[in-house]
């Protein structure tokens, strides 16, 4: 063979070789997940290695997965636009921030008393809280794919705080008109208050109390500044986190990619709330460790029926409002 004809051989190869290695750009779809937030909360920390595991394990597929954190595509605020729209594909959001989009999420500040395994039972059913709001999501041009409660606000204090009664002549923080409405229904006074000056508000006593995520107690040192942490069920609402896509781009998806997608936010979404309750149960532990006294409400308790008293008035308006699939989950559990 003349040289030229090695020449000529080498670039035939090489061609092929780009020629295939294009096409096999081509086929990748690209998943662009978009969160938000610090990356050692469990929904970033947790999920994104679960999604992307569950991913491999459901091979074959074309999916090419990118995740872009620390709201560099949106912060959560923005998503209930971004995803509709299409400007954001697939992204992790916060269900309570909805209400405006979706009315049906108030139902997550809804004074429902439910316990974390109580909820998840509920999303879980067939024809439970997961398959109605997929429905309201899909009518928004939102398909949800999944869904994990980071469980019930506390309520920190100085003083003990285990019945409605107690928070009576109280300045309390709180961070939703849901929580507001309550606090006025138990005789204290709501204040708004940013998360970032919560510890000066109790350090300064310009609160009595306070409302803040579980995992906000260990993240704002609440164990310098008060000493009784008291987790109500869900008679304060509960907090609860998702995973969307856009429905246009989901669908728009290969068929084998789209699937592999669902199955495995699903799959991530359920070990992402096994992860929660883990993490529920090592920062107990932790602020016991600091000398904090923790009360999480459960159902054989006797203040559990002072809260459910308490709240039942604000839950039967809250019901009134919603949509009579979603409202009847909740009245079957009352």
């Amino acid at each position: 063979m003349t040289n030229l004809s090695r020449l000529g051989a080498a670039g035939i190869s090489l061609a092929v070789t780009f020629l295939m290695a294009t096409a096999a750009q081509s086929q990748e779809t690209i998943v662009p997940l978009a969160t938000w937030g610090g990356a050692n909360h469990v929904g970033v920390r947790q999920f994104v290695p679960a999604l992307e595991q569950a991913l491999k394990d459901d091979q074959p597929n074309n999916i090419k997965f990118q995740h872009f954190p620390g709201g560099q595509i949106g912060q959560d605020v923005d998503m209930p636009v971004g995803i509709p729209t299409g400007r954001v594909k697939f992204a992790w959001i916060t269900v309570n921030g909805w209400s405006g989009t979706v009315p049906d999420t108030k139902i997550m500040d809804a004074p429902t008393g439910l316990t974390m395994s109580q909820l998840d039972a509920l999303i879980d059913k067939p024809n439970g809280l997961m398959p109605a709001l997929k429905t309201k999501f899909d009518a928004k041009n939102t398909v949800l794919l999944g869904l994990s409660d980071l469980g019930p606000p506390a309520i920190v204090s100085r003083v003990p705080v285990k019945t409605p009664g107690d928070l009576k002549g109280k300045k309390v923080r709180v961070f939703s008109e849901g929580q507001a409405q309550a606090i006025r229904a138990f005789g204290g006074s709501p204040v708004t208050i940013p998360f970032a000056d919560v510890y000066s508000a109790m350090q300064y006593g310009t609160v009595d109390a306070a409302i803040i995520g579980f995992q906000g107690v260990d993240s704002q040192r609440m164990y310098e500044v008060s000493k009784y942490v008291l987790v109500p069920a869900a008679y304060i609402g509960t907090t609860m986190m998702g995973w969307v896509a856009n429905k246009q781009w989901l669908q728009s998806l290969p068929e084998i990619d789209r699937n592999a997608l669902i199955k495995a936010v699903d799959q991530a979404s359920h070990s992402n709330r096994k992860a929660v309750v883990k993490e529920i149960d090592d920062l107990t532990k932790s602020y016991k460790d600091k000398g904090m006294e923790v009360t999480i409400l459960t159902p054989d308790m006797p203040e559990f029926a002072a809260w459910k008293t308490a709240t039942a008035p604000l839950l039967e308006g809250i019901l009134k409002r919603l949509s009579p699939d979603v409202s009847a989950l909740f009245l079957a559990k009352h």
